[in-house]
């Protein structure tokens, strides 16, 4: 999948944040369970270190090995339980737990030295399995924490015994496939996850946006309609909705064929695009119509933004296969005024429409107002 890089991740920073986002929820119900479960077993640990150390020098050193990770979890578990901090300094504390967990293990291995001769699974294949296994789908972290803890308990164990004694060379090996299954199970489920979660996007895409145009999608504008309807009505703010249709369109598609239609479908909403505010909704709702909606905007911004959108379409030709092609647009404008929904207010909007339309086209029509004619000299009306 080209989408991934080496690790699995995505090669695109901005969707890799959207889709760690999307997981976090789950990722710290898992971190909160293997922070809470770390705490008491070291906690468990240094009881039975107690009962056979005694409180000598040996107990000690374990229990000062063993307080800083048990500290450092209950820290992160703090955090994951405010949840105020970015994703990087969690996965950052976490990584740090992870390594000083598995430093406390190397602490407790040369202290208990004599006893490594029946030591057959180290804990740290646990802890190093428990971290890949529920920290997916983060990938770099939990491997260089992983990885380097490991290194540094083996480091430890060939302190303790022979490079090739047995005991030493089963730990490696129990280490060692730890680390694999892990990094495997890691890779592997992330990019299931990756490709699971792009796959979502693009469907998304394709049902909010247009397809040929890139604008909202019927479905996805009618919704935001409502939605700011609903909270206009609530907070007695403005509301203005525009119906916008591209004049003789019908023509166009006889005459050039639908490539030069869809070419002029493009072209006309990538200017309206550039007319529009970012908190402004514009949809393609069907053929050649359009749909736009201007929150905490009056009638008056809603003529003064229709006008603007008129001009763009009608004062540059389009120049379509090196044929250059006039074209214009029929506008209706309605506010907010006692519409019980926001279908009776679109309806509003899409009557004035109509009257723009039997009113000569080019041309902006407010509700409950005359037609807004533009000047004379650009009042060209498009190709018959």
């Amino acid at each position: 999948m080209t989408k991934l890089n080496f690790w699995g991740e995505f090669k695109d920073n901005v969707l890799e944040e959207s889709f760690q986002r999307d997981k976090w929820p789950s990722v710290r119900f898992r971190l909160l369970f293997l922070y809470f479960v770390t705490v008491l077993l070291l906690l468990a640990s240094l009881y039975i270190d107690y009962v056979v150390l005694g409180s000598g020098v040996g107990f000690h050193t374990v229990f000062m090995g063993k307080t800083v990770p048990c500290l450092l979890s209950v820290f992160a578990f703090i955090l994951l339980l405010t949840d105020k901090v970015s994703l990087t300094v969690q996965y950052a504390v976490m990584a740090a737990s992870m390594f000083s967990g598995l430093i406390s293990e190397s602490v407790e291995l040369l202290v208990k030295a004599s006893d490594i001769g029946t030591l057959s699974v180290p804990t740290t294949v646990f802890i190093v399995l428990a971290y890949y296994i529920l920290l997916s789908p983060r990938t770099i972290p939990p491997f260089v924490a992983a990885v380097s803890g490991s290194f540094v308990y083996l480091c430890s164990l060939s302190y303790v015994v022979p490079f090739s004694s047995a005991s030493f060379v089963n730990s490696a090996i129990y280490i060692l496939l730890a680390n694999i299954f892990g990094s495997f199970f890691l890779y592997t489920f992330g990019r299931s996850l990756r490709r699971e979660y792009a796959a979502i996007q693009d469907l998304k895409r394709l049902v909010e946006y247009d397809e040929l145009t890139g604008v909202c999608s019927r479905r996805k504008v009618l919704e935001a309609g409502v939605g700011l309807f609903k909270s206009a009505r609530r907070f007695d703010s403005k509301l203005a909705v525009l119906v916008m249709d591209i004049d003789h369109f019908k023509k166009i598609n006889d005459e050039f064929g639908h490539h030069v239609g869809d070419a002029v479908l493009q072209e006309t909403t990538k200017r309206c695009s550039d007319v529009l505010r970012e908190v402004d909704y514009f949809g393609r709702v069907g053929g050649e119509e359009f749909v736009v909606i201007l929150p905490h905007s009056s009638l008056y911004d809603g003529i003064k933004v229709g006008e603007r959108l008129r001009s763009c379409i009608r004062e540059r030709m389009f120049k379509v296969d090196g044929t250059y092609l006039p074209s214009s647009v029929s506008i209706g404008v309605a506010e907010l005024r006692g519409h019980e929904d926001f279908a009776a207010l679109l309806q509003d909007a899409d009557e004035q429409l109509y009257q723009a339309k039997a009113s000569g086209r080019n041309q902006v029509c407010p509700a409950m107002l005359r037609v807004v004619k533009p000047p004379a000299q650009s009042i060209e009306i498009c190709v018959d």
